[in-house]
């Protein structure tokens, strides 16, 4: 392989790689319910298989789609030069960026690793294409330096082969190992975001999730053993003699039934007392411990009421959240500065020229999807630029109901040309219509005879 320069599988099959997908593999299998209460056993009950109760939760889910909507449910905001966010704004509508940056979300949240290749479509327009984390292999040397990137994946159907090269300056395309193509890189290697938890290897982003499966297992095991206790000890119990072996064997379905029992002996239910506050206090504690790790509030998912819903008991509430979020939109800024760069070189091959100093005024803010009070939020502001120290541009870079800052500052500026034209047009029709009724006065003068 070395001597034809398929480097790449042996790159591939790297320890670091290796624990990597593995990782991924298993965080996939318990997203597909293949959870390990499935493995539990059936045992025999009243001399038939009783299959045990194999509850499934699939509450990661449910997480992942919370922090991922959390953290970009609502669309990135652009802020600086007016004229170049506003085209900006116009190439994310194009390329369908707000779609894009949910997928990076659930990559990194899910999996620890993003990676993101910009491009130019066939119609010149600017998208991204989100790697799979079980088909990606970044490559690095031995300084750190991220210096190339493999896509392989299997083909399901053919099991051939399949792997993409990327390179600073060109792409090469692989099929069952021959180089079918080879094409230009408009723009350099996928981009590559990584949680600030650190794996096993360091350059590799960490799964929490990972964290949440064993809490998940012990939850759903236990939930399992009293959906069974349940059914046989308490609905179904077993019925106990005491005396005399009977030699006929008592009928499962004994109710409606006469048993004569031998003289001295005695029938009854074995039945189990459970102790309710026990479990409930090992489950409760559990379920506490879970959402903890997960930095979800428990009342998201049904699990507590929110008594005061004031903005303080908001923010306490949320804290956690967004100190968890926050470390992913550092990783995911840092990766959409990157995306900026490729997209200004994808703009300059177009002909569109950005000076330096434009595009250094580039900022990228998120608007997390935590409940806040809008309102004294707007009020605050108000006040803020009553006393001239807040701009309009910034009230509109921060609210909540506005994206695009550069458009509505257009929208702002063309309502006051209007308004100024309206009020500059009534007060010529106020004028007109005083001279008409001064005219029309000495009109009615002079036909009633009053006229000098």
């Amino acid at each position: 392989m070395g001597d034809n320069g398929y480097w790449f599988e042996s790159e591939i099959k790297k320890n670091k790689h290796v624990d990597r997908i593995s990782r991924i593999s298993s965080i996939d299998e318990y997203l597909r319910r293949e959870h390990a209460i499935l493995a539990r056993p059936n045992f025999e009950f009243k001399g038939k298989t009783f299959e045990t109760a194999k509850i499934i939760l699939q509450t990661l889910k449910s997480i992942i789609r919370f922090h991922t909507g959390y953290i970009c449910s609502n669309p990135v905001s652009l802020t600086g030069d007016k004229e170049l966010v506003s085209f900006l704004n116009k190439v994310y509508k194009k390329g369908s960026y707000n779609k894009t940056d949910m997928e990076v979300a659930k990559e990194l949240v899910s999996y620890g690793d993003a990676f993101e290749y910009v491009y130019l479509d066939d119609n010149d327009i600017i998208r991204s294409k989100i790697i799979r984390n079980k088909d990606s292999y970044p490559v690095y040397d031995g300084h750190g330096t991220y210096i190339s990137f493999i896509e392989y994946w299997k083909d399901e159907e053919t099991r051939e082969d399949n792997y993409v090269i990327y390179y600073p300056d060109r792409v090469e395309v692989y099929e069952n190992q021959k180089l079918v193509d080879t094409k230009v890189n408009l723009t350099g290697l996928p981009i590559w975001y990584s949680a600030m938890d650190k794996s096993r290897y360091d350059k590799f982003g960490d799964p929490f999730i990972l964290d949440l499966i064993p809490l998940m297992d012990t939850i759903e095991n236990l939930l399992s053993k009293l959906d069974d206790a349940v059914t046989t000890l308490s609905l179904n119990p077993l019925g106990v003699v005491s005396g005399q072996r009977i030699d006929s064997s008592i009928p499962n379905n004994i109710v409606g039934t006469v048993l004569n029992l031998e003289d001295g002996s005695d029938f009854k239910y074995a039945s189990a007392d459970m102790d309710r506050d026990s479990i409930k206090l090992e489950l409760d504690y559990i379920i506490q411990q879970f959402f903890s790790v997960a930095c979800v509030p428990s009342s998201i998912l049904g699990q507590s009421n929110v008594s005061n819903v004031s903005e303080t008991s908001i923010t306490m509430l949320y804290q956690q959240t967004d100190n968890f979020c926050k470390q992913y939109i550092a990783s995911m800024q840092e990766g959409f500065a990157k995306r900026l760069e490729y997209m200004r070189k994808l703009l300059e091959i177009k002909g569109i020229t950005i000076t330096d100093e434009v595009f250094d005024s580039i900022s990228v803010s998120f608007n997390v999807n935590r409940p806040v009070d809008n309102k004294s939020d707007m009020k605050n502001m108000k006040m803020q630029h009553e006393c001239g120290a807040m701009s309009k541009q910034t009230i509109i870079d921060r609210s909540p109901y506005t994206t695009d800052t550069s458009l509505e500052m257009e929208r702002i500026e063309a309502e006051r040309i209007k308004e100024e034209q309206n009020t500059s047009g009534d007060s010529q029709e106020v004028n007109r219509t005083d001279a008409d009724m001064e005219t029309d006065s000495k009109l009615e003068n002079m036909i009633d005879g009053k006229a000098d």
